[in-house]
């Protein structure tokens, strides 16, 4: 039953855009990145260590990344000066042009669906 119900929490996490606070900026406003680069850069830089290669999160390492409204502004607030347990990725550590590409990889994942069983 725990593990039942931690599937559930894992499926049904909202994104970190339900987490965002401040301006919202469109995504149109995003810079262009290669959604191929992002998941390259994703797991070569230790993104995919805590929420999954898919980026599709942990309840005990890191939140699912996407898809979801987080406009690319907030993403990069998130990413360059984290609140949490996330370590910082500086412009040092982490080009804006990287940056740019993870954000691509991680909107284009898939949105998750419940499993036909516990569909309505």
């Amino acid at each position: 039953m725990v593990a039942l119900v931690a599937v559930i929490t894992i499926w049904c996490e909202p994104p970190l855009s339900a987490q965002s606070a401040g301006p919202q900026t469109t995504a149109a406003s995003a810079p262009a990145g290669s959604v191929e680069k992002g998941r390259l850069t994703f797991a070569k830089v230790g993104c995919a260590q805590c929420h999954g290669l898919e980026a599709q999160g942990s309840p005990t390492t890191g939140p699912r990344l996407g898809p979801g409204a987080l406009p690319y502004a907030a993403f990069s607030r998130l990413v360059r000066a984290p609140r949490l347990q996330m370590p910082p990725y500086t412009e040092k550590v982490l080009a804006d042009a990287d940056l740019a590409d993870i954000y691509a990889f991680v909107q284009s994942r898939p949105k998750p669906t419940l499993p036909p069983l516990l569909q309505p």
